[in-house]
């Protein structure tokens, strides 16, 4: 588990599909998109590929903050556009320090110049915390072990 790549990750996501929008597309099209998916971001792509990727944050930092019509304003105008990156098989625990280290909640994952998905932080918390659960188990078990071993002394 400690070796898991960001592709080991996504693979757990089970998503069917990338969740994706034209930058031509509304802002309101791309939040029920997000709500509807119970997802805190959508990559926007063109015909050449990722232009940029729209966040929850991007929404309520440039959208509603200042007052604009969410169902008028182009997701062009307000995402951020040639977003940081992770590669597909850089291991989980590079891509929470880089993360973290950014102040990113999400990041596209490319591989071989192809998205692939989003990796958000909760994706990496989960990991995170299931990572020390199984590492806490086998160090209780270890302990275990020792003190079986010594009563049969």
């Amino acid at each position: 588990m400690f070796f898991d790549t960001v592709s080991d990750l996504l693979a757990r996501q089970r998503i069917e599909h990338l969740h994706e929008m034209p930058p031509t597309a509304a802002v309101a099209d791309a939040v029920r998109m997000m709500n509807r998916h119970h997802i805190g971001a959508v990559v926007v792509v063109n015909g050449v590929g990722l232009e940029g990727i729209l966040t929850e944050r991007d929404v309520m930092q440039r959208v509603v903050e200042p007052g604009r019509d969410p169902a008028s304003t182009r997701i062009a105008e307000v995402m951020t556009r040639n977003p940081k990156t992770v590669h597909a098989n850089d291991r989980a625990a590079r891509a929470l320090e880089y993360m973290t280290k950014g102040g990113f909640s999400h990041v596209p994952v490319l591989d071989g110049g192809e998205i692939r998905g989003v990796l958000s932080m909760r994706d990496l918390n989960q990991w995170l915390t299931q990572e020390l659960q199984e590492q806490a188990d086998g160090a209780l078990m270890a302990i275990k072990k020792m003190g079986l071993a010594n009563r049969g002394r």
